[in-house]
């Protein structure tokens, strides 16, 4: 009998298992759905937030790269500073070291009067200019 009721109705239940099985299909793809919507949210709110500390890092690689060049400049200058104070310093040096060699080959050859008495007193006589020593 219960055969029987299956062969008579089987187009009903034939379109009631068809029907539930679209439910059931339409059900799942609604949940992909809104899984995927949720997921694009997610990455697109993911992608927004890289994007900005990309932006930020470019900022401070700019920065970076500024703050370096304005020492190198500050750099060369200090270089060309110190050679040219450099080059002042060896030149009084120079100078200073030729007018003492002269002075040293001027008491070199000085005559100094022969005795003690007589060195003694050109001793004290030179004692102001080799005191500058």
């Amino acid at each position: 009998m219960l055969f029987g009721a299956l062969m008579h109705n089987w187009k009903a239940i034939g379109l009631a298992v068809i029907a539930a099985t679209a439910l059931e299909y339409g059900g799942v793809l609604v949940d992909q759905r809104d899984s995927a919507r949720a997921q694009v949210t997610a990455m697109s709110e993911a992608a927004a937030a890289l994007r900005v500390k990309d932006a930020s890092m470019v900022s401070a690689v700019a920065r970076q790269n500024a703050a370096i060049g304005a020492l190198q400049d500050k750099m060369k200058l200090a270089r060309r500073d110190s050679t040219r104070r450099e080059a002042r310093y060896a030149a009084s040096a120079t100078q200073a070291m030729s007018r003492e060699l002269e002075r040293a080959n001027a008491v070199r050859i000085a005559a100094v009067p022969a005795g003690c008495q007589g060195a003694i007193d050109w001793g004290n006589a030179q004692g102001p200019e080799q005191g500058r020593w």
